[in-house]
């Protein structure tokens, strides 16, 4: 079976296909920067591609976006492998999709194996990771050590150097900010300068992505609680770098939420539709009112749940479907922010 969802991954490679017609942006057509709004299908890193063909010919769905741990593509110091993520745009560019990756550099799930690369767990990194007091077999990668963010940001730039210039390489995210500050590994910890480091981060991802838009993942932060996200996602405005987070979860105050609606138009936005998006608190007609006329978002990424069982959602029984139908896009102008130059 493994064997045959890999030839379906890499199938594709033999199919020529033209791109995806962008949408129609407010602003010239010239701009540098690539945009595809609009709703995307999200795979973990260790679910098989086929799982898009659900989405394959949608007018509504523009791509799949795929989560992939730092330690996948990079399994060794300055050595990337970068293999997973060609099949992926070539399945999708044979659908006439395109593809949005996120990076994880935590875990939320208590699996054995850390999500970075063996290197990063060593003196030079002091550590590289800590786990939660809350949640001890979840893992947070330091980010407030510069040696550690150095290695993300030559992550960053390797993946642009490659993937900036492909027209199917849709977008970037850096997984959310939420960091705790209690349990092991956490004795170095320091709030000002995880927001030094994550500074430093927006600044690189627009000169590792130039063509390309990036969203940073904002919810819980640990520097100045919902003002340092705020000054954080300042800087992502200024510095041509979108915004967004892993929930839509109409009702609720998520730490973000008033940044998106603070800053709709100017710079990209979108959100996660997670595990609990798909619980069965909101209908389909509720989830796509919050995220067009409340938000104004210009991505949503869906999971790919089926939660019938519980009276919740299915991706293709629920979700697919209604985004098919609704009637209200999602916000296709192309943000001022893009148009900012890398300094």
């Amino acid at each position: 079976m493994k064997s045959i969802l890999f030839l379906l991954c890499l199938a594709p490679l033999l199919v020529a296909a033209e791109p995806n017609p962008a949408p129609k942006p407010a602003t010239s057509q010239s701009a540098e920067v690539k945009w595809y709004p609009g709703h995307y299908v999200t795979l973990g890193s260790n679910d098989g591609c086929e799982k898009w063909q659900a989405m394959a010919g949608k007018k509504n769905f523009v791509g799949g976006q795929r989560i992939y741990k730092w330690r996948q593509l990079e399994p060794e110091l300055g050595k990337y492998d970068f293999r997973a993520i060609e099949a992926d745009l070539a399945l999708l560019r044979g659908q006439k999709q395109r593809l949005i990756l996120e990076i994880w550099d935590n875990q939320f799930h208590g699996e054995a194996t850390p999500p970075v690369p063996d290197y990063l767990l060593g003196a030079a990194y002091q550590g590289g990771i800590a786990h939660p007091a809350q949640h001890p077999k979840g893992v947070r990668t330091k980010r407030w050590v510069p040696a550690v963010m150095e290695r993300y940001i030559a992550l960053m730039a390797a993946l642009g150097k490659r993937f900036d210039s492909d027209p199917h390489f849709a977008g970037l995210i850096h997984t959310e900010t939420a960091t705790e500050n209690k349990g092991a590994g956490f004795e170095d910890f320091s709030g000002a300068a995880f927001h030094q480091q994550m500074l430093r981060l927006v600044e690189a991802s627009r000169k590792a992505f130039p063509h390309t838009p990036v969203l940073i993942f904002g919810n819980y932060y640990p520097y100045r609680g919902p003002d340092g996200l705020t000054q954080l996602a300042s800087a992502a405005v200024k510095q041509g770098v979108g915004w967004g987070g892993p929930d839509l979860v109409p009702g609720k105050k998520i730490w973000g939420y008033d940044i998106i609606r603070a800053n709709a138009g100017r710079m990209p936005l979108g959100l996660s539709a997670q595990w609990d998006t798909f619980k069965g608190e909101w209908t389909m007609q509720q989830l796509l009112d919050c995220a067009t006329k409340d938000l104004k978002l210009n991505f949503v990424f869906w999971g790919c749940f089926d939660r019938h069982k519980t009276g919740g959602l299915s991706l293709t029984k629920d979700v697919i479907p209604a985004v098919e139908a609704y009637a209200t896009s999602l916000v296709t102008e192309r943000p001022g922010n893009l148009n900012v130059a890398a300094h």
